[in-house]
């Protein structure tokens, strides 16, 4: 078994080429969330005719026990954006972020996208402005991602209990909650919403699968195969199986002690391989990767069981 010390490596390298590849789909799909301005594939919008105002909306919302959600009032270029909780917030650039007191000032304040910070007006202590309906607003952050995403053009504003927003109600906006779908019963009543739908991005249409998921399938399945053709390798490096002259218990123990071993092997390689990855690449949730490596261990003992029964078979035959 000493000859299986060798593979080891090419099962860790795999590991590491499992973490390459779910780092790119987490990469690509961290990307396409910054083109929706932050919005996660599982926001929703809540659709309302009412003529109730924004800032009574957000009082109800002050008022709910529920946390980690963003809501987002959206008008032309403006979004007025009320968060509750720790939620993920977008790449800044320079300044900062909303904080909790953002949203319970009276005061309003502005984050940015990068391709508007020429357009911004400088005043005393070096603090720049945003001209937003006549009214100079302070921007405490800027916002951006690479060169064409919309996110670079976005205008996002705090909404607050005791703001005014110049009047602007609900039926004025589109409204998107992103992090509270078990609690869109609660959030339907106070917004007053006809219906809540999935919000469709246009980039994860069926015509674009291929583009959004088809190379990360591709290679996981490139990833199997080589998984496949490890196996045949370990299998042919523990070389002729001593199984003759045992009678039916002892050489099935025999046939689990063989597999064992393989499968340690390959177990704690993929494990150590995924260590390395997980250190190395950048993921935004490590539960793709790990889940993929489980997946491949459990299909690759799976295999080397077949094999090594095959292989006792024909020695039996031979």
């Amino acid at each position: 078994m000493k000859k299986l010390f060798l593979i080891d490596f090419l099962w860790i390298g795999l590991a590491i080429l499992a973490g390459l590849v779910w780092s790119q789909n987490d990469q690509n799909e961290y990307a396409s969330q910054l083109d929706h301005l932050g919005m996660s594939e599982m926001a929703q919008e809540y659709v309302t005719s009412s003529s109730r105002s924004v800032t009574k909306a957000v009082a109800e919302l002050e008022k709910t026990d529920f946390s980690g959600y963003q809501v987002r009032f959206v008008t032309k270029q403006l979004v007025y954006m009320y968060q509750r909780g720790s939620v993920a917030s977008l790449p800044v650039e320079t300044g900062q972020w909303f904080s909790t007191g953002d949203f319970a000032s009276s005061l309003p304040v502005a984050v940015v996208g990068h391709d508007l910070a020429d357009k911004l007006y400088t005043g005393s202590n070096n603090q720049r402005y945003l001209s937003v309906n006549g009214q100079y607003i302070p921007v405490m952050g800027i916002v951006g991602t690479r060169k064409g995403s919309p996110l670079n053009k976005a205008v996002f504003l705090n909404a607050s209990p005791s703001m005014a927003n110049e009047g602007l109600t609900l039926k004025h906006v589109k409204i998107y909650v992103d992090g509270a779908n078990q609690h869109s019963k609660t959030l339907k009543t106070i917004l007053r919403a006809s219906r809540v739908h999935r919000v469709h991005f246009s980039d994860s249409d069926a015509a674009t699968w291929w583009r959004a998921y088809g190379q990360t399938a591709l290679f996981c399945v490139l990833l199997l195969m080589g998984a496949g053709i490890l196996s045949l390798l370990m299998v042919t490096l523990i070389g002729p199986l001593q199984t003759s002259g045992l009678e039916i218990n002892m050489r099935a123990r025999y046939l689990r002690g063989v597999l064992s071993s393989c499968a340690s092997h390959v177990g704690i390689s993929l494990f150590l391989g995924g260590l390395f990855a997980n250190w190395w690449f950048y993921f935004t949730t490590r539960t793709n990767i790990w889940s993929f490596l489980v997946i491949l261990t459990i299909a690759t003992i799976f295999f080397l069981r077949y094999l090594i029964r095959r292989k006792d078979r024909t020695s039996a035959t031979t």
